[in-house]
């Protein structure tokens, strides 16, 4: 059994045509979804805790973003997850909802 280490970061990668292979216990922890509102582009992650941190910004633990690289007309070329230990975001408007059972991984 592959040793897995929570404290840090890690990513996985797989061909558009390929399985995307993610250790189960990054994803059976993940509560929450979390939509980012930015100028540029909104985005979603998952986590499994989130709290307001002093300074009025929010820390999520346990982080899991789909980083997959597109091509222009935004087809899949790299199946690409990233996980983060911890992600803190300040000054940024977001949206918390709870994550579905099933996670999507392709």
């Amino acid at each position: 059994m592959e040793q897995v280490n929570l404290l840090k970061q890690n990513q996985w990668e797989a061909g558009p045509d390929e399985e995307l292979k993610i250790p189960e216990v990054y994803l059976s922890r993940l509560k929450f979804e979390i939509v980012v509102f930015t100028t540029k582009k909104d985005f979603t992650f998952r986590c499994s805790e989130y709290e307001q941190v002093p300074g009025g910004g929010w820390r999520f633990v346990h982080v899991i973003i789909d980083t997959s690289k597109l091509n222009p007309k935004g087809d899949v070329e790299l199946k690409r997850v990233t996980y983060h230990p911890e992600l803190v975001l300040v000054n940024v408007p977001f949206m918390v909802m709870p994550a579905p059972e099933e996670v999507d991984t392709d």
